[in-house]
Protein backbone atom coordinates (compact mmCIF):
# COMPACT_ATOMS: atom_id res chain seq x y z
CA UNK A 1 0.00 0.00 0.00
CA UNK A 2 1.51 3.33 -1.03
CA UNK A 3 1.27 6.53 1.00
CA UNK A 4 -1.63 7.93 -1.06
CA UNK A 5 -3.74 4.80 -0.46
CA UNK A 6 -2.77 4.79 3.19
CA UNK A 7 -3.75 8.45 3.61
CA UNK A 8 -7.09 7.89 1.85
CA UNK A 9 -7.84 4.95 4.12
CA UNK A 10 -6.96 6.88 7.29
CA UNK A 11 -9.04 9.93 6.24
CA UNK A 12 -12.02 7.74 5.32
CA UNK A 13 -11.86 5.91 8.66
CA UNK A 14 -11.54 9.21 10.52
CA UNK A 15 -14.60 10.62 8.75
CA UNK A 16 -16.59 7.49 9.50
CA UNK A 17 -15.58 7.57 13.17
CA UNK A 18 -16.54 11.25 13.43
CA UNK A 19 -19.91 10.57 11.87
CA UNK A 20 -19.29 12.74 8.82
CA UNK A 21 -21.53 11.55 5.98
CA UNK A 22 -19.79 10.38 2.85
CA UNK A 23 -22.66 11.51 0.61
CA UNK A 24 -23.30 15.00 -0.62
CA UNK A 25 -26.31 17.15 0.20
CA UNK A 26 -27.38 16.80 -3.44
CA UNK A 27 -27.42 13.01 -3.10
CA UNK A 28 -29.54 13.25 0.05
CA UNK A 29 -31.95 15.69 -1.65
CA UNK A 30 -32.13 13.33 -4.63
CA UNK A 31 -32.98 10.45 -2.31
CA UNK A 32 -35.70 12.57 -0.66
CA UNK A 33 -37.20 13.31 -4.08
CA UNK A 34 -37.03 9.64 -5.06
CA UNK A 35 -38.65 8.60 -1.77
CA UNK A 36 -41.53 11.00 -2.47
CA UNK A 37 -41.83 9.68 -6.02
CA UNK A 38 -42.00 6.10 -4.69
CA UNK A 39 -44.49 6.95 -1.98
CA UNK A 40 -46.90 8.44 -4.56
CA UNK A 41 -47.91 5.16 -6.26
CA UNK A 42 -48.37 3.48 -2.88
CA UNK A 43 -50.61 6.27 -1.58
CA UNK A 44 -52.44 6.46 -4.91
CA UNK A 45 -53.00 2.73 -4.99
CA UNK A 46 -54.38 2.77 -1.44
CA UNK A 47 -56.75 5.64 -2.30
CA UNK A 48 -57.92 3.83 -5.43
CA UNK A 49 -58.38 0.59 -3.49
CA UNK A 50 -60.56 2.34 -0.92
CA UNK A 51 -62.75 3.62 -3.79
CA UNK A 52 -62.87 0.11 -5.27
CA UNK A 53 -61.26 1.54 -8.40
CA UNK A 54 -59.47 -1.41 -10.03
CA UNK A 55 -58.17 0.71 -12.93
CA UNK A 56 -56.73 3.20 -10.45
CA UNK A 57 -54.93 0.44 -8.56
CA UNK A 58 -53.65 -1.20 -11.74
CA UNK A 59 -52.40 2.10 -13.19
CA UNK A 60 -49.85 2.19 -10.36
CA UNK A 61 -48.49 -1.31 -11.05
CA UNK A 62 -45.90 -1.90 -13.77
CA UNK A 63 -47.66 -3.81 -16.55
CA UNK A 64 -44.63 -6.10 -16.88
CA UNK A 65 -44.66 -6.97 -13.19
CA UNK A 66 -44.93 -10.71 -12.49
CA UNK A 67 -47.83 -9.83 -10.15
CA UNK A 68 -49.83 -7.64 -12.56
CA UNK A 69 -52.26 -10.26 -13.91
CA UNK A 70 -52.84 -11.99 -10.56
CA UNK A 71 -53.53 -8.62 -8.94
CA UNK A 72 -55.94 -7.73 -11.72
CA UNK A 73 -57.87 -10.96 -11.16
CA UNK A 74 -57.84 -10.64 -7.37
CA UNK A 75 -59.18 -7.09 -7.24
CA UNK A 76 -62.68 -7.94 -8.49
CA UNK A 77 -63.04 -10.67 -5.87
CA UNK A 78 -61.70 -8.45 -3.10
CA UNK A 79 -63.97 -5.56 -4.04
CA UNK A 80 -66.96 -7.88 -4.16
CA UNK A 81 -66.25 -9.72 -0.90
CA UNK A 82 -64.48 -7.17 1.32
CA UNK A 83 -65.67 -3.92 2.84
CA UNK A 84 -62.40 -2.51 4.17
CA UNK A 85 -60.41 0.68 4.34
CA UNK A 86 -56.66 0.90 4.04
CA UNK A 87 -54.15 3.35 5.45
CA UNK A 88 -50.46 3.93 4.78
CA UNK A 89 -48.91 3.66 8.23
CA UNK A 90 -45.20 3.92 7.41
CA UNK A 91 -42.97 4.37 4.37
CA UNK A 92 -39.18 4.08 4.58
CA UNK A 93 -37.10 4.45 1.44
CA UNK A 94 -34.25 1.94 1.39
CA UNK A 95 -32.34 2.49 -1.84
CA UNK A 96 -32.10 1.96 -5.58
CA UNK A 97 -29.92 0.77 -8.42
CA UNK A 98 -30.10 1.61 -12.12
CA UNK A 99 -33.38 -0.26 -12.63
CA UNK A 100 -35.26 -0.79 -9.37
CA UNK A 101 -35.94 1.06 -6.11
CA UNK A 102 -36.90 -0.44 -2.75
CA UNK A 103 -38.86 0.74 0.29
CA UNK A 104 -40.24 -0.77 3.46
CA UNK A 105 -43.97 -0.12 3.71
CA UNK A 106 -46.59 -0.72 6.39
CA UNK A 107 -50.27 -0.69 5.42
CA UNK A 108 -53.15 -1.07 7.86
CA UNK A 109 -56.41 -2.62 6.66
CA UNK A 110 -59.54 -2.24 8.75
CA UNK A 111 -62.86 -3.99 8.18
CA UNK A 112 -66.29 -2.59 8.89
CA UNK A 113 -67.80 -3.61 12.21
CA UNK A 114 -69.60 -6.95 12.06
CA UNK A 115 -67.91 -7.78 8.72
CA UNK A 116 -65.87 -10.63 10.15
CA UNK A 117 -62.71 -9.16 8.62
CA UNK A 118 -59.68 -9.33 10.90
CA UNK A 119 -57.96 -5.94 11.00
CA UNK A 120 -54.25 -6.16 10.28
CA UNK A 121 -51.11 -4.21 9.50
CA UNK A 122 -48.88 -5.67 6.79
CA UNK A 123 -45.16 -4.91 6.91
CA UNK A 124 -43.53 -5.47 3.52
CA UNK A 125 -40.61 -4.68 1.28
CA UNK A 126 -41.86 -3.12 -1.96
CA UNK A 127 -39.91 -3.05 -5.19
CA UNK A 128 -40.55 -0.29 -7.73
CA UNK A 129 -39.74 -0.01 -11.43
CA UNK A 130 -39.78 3.06 -13.68
CA UNK A 131 -42.29 2.67 -16.53
CA UNK A 132 -43.80 5.26 -18.88
CA UNK A 133 -42.28 8.21 -17.03
CA UNK A 134 -43.35 7.20 -13.51
CA UNK A 135 -42.32 4.88 -10.69
CA UNK A 136 -44.72 1.97 -10.38
CA UNK A 137 -45.09 -0.99 -8.08
CA UNK A 138 -43.24 -4.07 -9.29
CA UNK A 139 -43.49 -6.60 -6.45
CA UNK A 140 -43.62 -6.90 -2.70
CA UNK A 141 -42.47 -9.35 -0.09
CA UNK A 142 -44.44 -9.55 3.14
CA UNK A 143 -42.18 -9.45 6.19
CA UNK A 144 -44.94 -9.86 8.72
CA UNK A 145 -48.55 -9.26 9.62
CA UNK A 146 -49.57 -7.64 12.89
CA UNK A 147 -53.02 -8.37 14.27
CA UNK A 148 -54.75 -6.31 16.96
CA UNK A 149 -54.41 -7.60 20.49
Amino acid sequence: MNSREWTTLVVTLALLCLGVPLVSAAEVAGDDELAAALRAPVAGSIAAYDKKDADGVLSRIDTKSPDYESTKLALDEQFKDLDVTTELVDFDYIGHDDEFAVARVKVKTTGKPESGFVDNTVDSIMIFHFQDGAWKLWADKVLGVELPK
